[in-house]
């Protein structure tokens, strides 16, 4: 699966969504009208006979049917509005309303920390920040969902039975598939649309509390009364039913939405993990487990888009999600359903006698990644996509990191001075001067612990600080929103300090700053703006990539040019700006960085495409030009695993 296919594909579906959203509200808008006007036609008929507004009557009440529908219009508004800005705060939100537990490094229960150490790992490979990570301790079913608008404020849910009825591999295809959700644009989607659906479902809601009101009221009314309360009991019914019909349309519209979605992120859970077992394996239990992947304890009916299986019971027209069977066919396509029966009884065997083996930290010694040559073809295809190869270096990382830098990444006292110490320079006067500025907006306590585990760092080769940042970044962006735009502004002045910002520094520092503006602003997405229009942003961010330690800068630079040249055929060669390097080249690239951000996927592949061809001009690719290219992507929303290519096959 491509990922800048499969953003630009759910960003239709999203226009798509707004399309059969309206074709909804006009419905209901219609239906309310219908039944607003009969109640006030027929309020004082005593004769008994129900007369509906005919044309004549609308035309000569206009202003009635216009306040109405606006009304009914700015409601289901507010409504929807009201639920994404609760939805806002991130995907954690969404976890903890269904009753999600948060999991930490410090859990003892084994289970726990195998999702915890699985989730982890697939972050690295995947160059996001870790997910929170939730699980539902009442449900004993077999499901997960990831919530959440960016990969800076995302969520990764599993139930109880997840944990328990799987194994490591099974659970890998099932993490494999919410990392699709959350790579591919679907889990925006997905938490969008819970705040779009919201307005027409409370519309029901309404509903019920008027004729929970009127039953009591009719008790206790006298009968002069209960002809007026009678008329409002058909008002709530009406409310009601009106209500539900906008749910019947809202299952419909997330049916669109979700079932091939569903389909493409199994198929992406494979290319995670290079086997077909685990999220075959998962499917196959959940077809075989008595509780299966309903949940019990909370109403599945907001978030049934966003599960990894149906949680509860739809017609086959409006299930969110293919049949399981179907799903495992597709990926093993000489399946015996059979199976299913053996495997039931298989897992009421093992439910009985309560054996279970809990594998854990598989072994990563002697591994050798997959290598690849560096070309656009293989770098593009690797975005928003890690594999096997990456998934397994992500585990050795993870387990070769120091245990004292690995607490502090986990440790809510030293997560930030851990990221701080991350950049720090090796000259004592310029670090001396950088500490400084940490105790000035910080503290002294802090400062002592970055002065620490700075020490530490040190010894570490380049290829562990941005997992560390990785690792770190939940317990840094869960801060108020102004103390993240103060650490944002502290980081820009530590590499500063000197005068001189080299490679990585500017790597790590714009990772970091996307992260936080992601963490604050998660609604804050991007447009639709074609290359042909920022060929100055073009020249900006080619001129000073090329110019990175490269003797033939301006052969580089033109390289990448002459491939976007073939990409946006419509200007002329020399229409683009000359190479150039900027004096003042962290201001400009940042500002080149943001322009570039709102471009078109299609337009963002063929710039991540010449990035590669500037990089790989001279047949060498150091260390600090991939992680350059890394946080340029992840800059441009576009994340990048970390570097397993073959340098020297150009």
């Amino acid at each position: 699966m491509n990922f800048f296919q499969s953003q630009d594909d759910a960003r239709r579906k999203a226009r798509s969504l707004i399309l059969m959203f309206i074709l909804a509200v006009i419905a209901i808008v219609a239906a309310v009208n219908l039944v607003i006007t009969a109640l006030i036609i027929n309020m004082g008929d005593e004769a008994g006979t129900a007369t509906l507004p005919d044309f004549n009557w609308i035309m000569n009440n206009l202003s009635l049917v216009g306040a109405i529908s606006l009304s009914t219009i700015g409601f289901i508004s507010l409504s929807s509005l009201y639920k994404i800005a609760s939805l806002s705060s991130g995907g954690g939100n969404v976890a903890r309303s269904l009753g999600g537990v948060l999991i930490t490094a410090e859990s003892t229960d084994p289970l726990r920390r195998r999702l915890y150490n699985v989730v982890e790992e697939m972050a690295i490979a995947s160059g996001i920040p870790m997910p929170e990570v939730y699980v539902l301790e009442q449900e004993s079913g077999i499901n997960a969902f990831a919530a959440g608008f960016t990969t800076g404020d995302a969520a990764v849910t599993v139930t109880r039975g997840t944990l328990e009825m799987l194994s490591r591999d099974e659970l890998q295809g099932v993490i494999g598939h919410e990392f699709s959700h959350i790579l591919n644009g679907d889990m925006r989607l997905s938490t969008r649309l819970m705040g779009l659906l919201f307005g027409i479902l409370v519309i029901g809601l309404i509903g019920r509390a008027v004729l929970n009101s009127t039953r009591y009221g009719a008790i206790r009314s006298d009968n002069s009364r209960r002809d007026n309360t009678a008329a409002i009991y058909l008002a709530g019914l009406g409310l009601f039913l009106i209500g539900y019909i906008g749910v019947f349309f809202g299952q419909l519209i997330k049916a669109a939405v979700s079932r091939q979605r569903e389909l493409l992120a199994d198929a992406s859970a494979v290319q995670f993990t290079r086997q077909t077992q685990g999220i075959a394996g998962a499917l196959k239990k959940i077809a075989a487990a008595q509780q299966g992947s309903a949940l019990q304890t909370v109403d599945s009916e907001e978030v049934s888009h966003m599960l990894f299986a149906t949680g509860a019971s739809f017609s086959s027209l409006l299930a969110t999600h293919p049949p399981l069977i179907q799903r495992i066919k597709a990926l093993e396509p000489n399946f015996d359903e059979s199976e299913i029966d053996r495997l039931a009884e298989l897992m009421l065997g093992q439910t009985q006698t309560g054996s279970e083996t809990i594998e854990e930290n598989p072994a990563t010694a002697g591994f050798a990644p997959q290598h690849f040559a560096v070309t656009p073809d293989t770098v593009t295809e690797t975005v928003g996509l890690s594999d096997e190869g990456h998934i397994q270096l992500a585990s050795t990382l993870r387990q070769s990191i120091p245990e004292n830098l690995y607490r502090a990444a986990h440790s809510s006292a030293d997560a930030l001075p851990l990221v701080l110490a991350l950049l720090l320079d090796g000259s004592e006067a310029v670090r001396r001067t950088q500490l400084d500025l940490i105790a000035e907006q910080l503290g002294g306590t802090t400062v002592m612990a970055t002065e620490t585990l700075q020490s530490e760092i040190q010894k570490l080769d380049t290829a562990f600080r941005l997992p560390l940042l990785q690792i770190a970044f939940p317990l840094i962006k869960n801060r108020p929103l102004e103390q993240l735009e103060r650490i944002a502004d502290l980081v820009q002045r530590l590499i500063e300090v000197d005068g001189i910002v080299d490679t990585f520094e500017f790597a790590l520092s714009r990772v970091l700053k996307t992260h936080l503006n992601d963490a604050a602003h998660p609604q804050n997405r991007h447009g639709n703006v074609r290359l042909i229009q920022l060929p100055d942003a073009v020249g900006t961010l080619f001129s000073v990539v090329a110019k990175q330690g490269r003797a033939e800068a301006g052969a580089a630079y033109q390289k990448g040019m002459e491939c976007i040249g073939r990409y946006e055929q419509r200007i002329k060669m020399g229409q683009w700006p000359d190479y150039a390097p900027p004096q003042d080249w962290i201001s400009t690239t940042d500002t080149a960085l943001k322009q570039l951000d709102r471009l078109q996927m299609p337009d963002k592949q063929a710039l991540v495409s010449a990035l590669v061809l500037i990089i790989s001009h001279d047949s060498k690719v150091s260390s600090d030009e991939a992680e350059l290219l890394r946080a340029i992507c992840a800059t441009l929303h576009c994340p990048l695993p970390p570097f397993v290519f073959d340098v020297n096959s150009i």
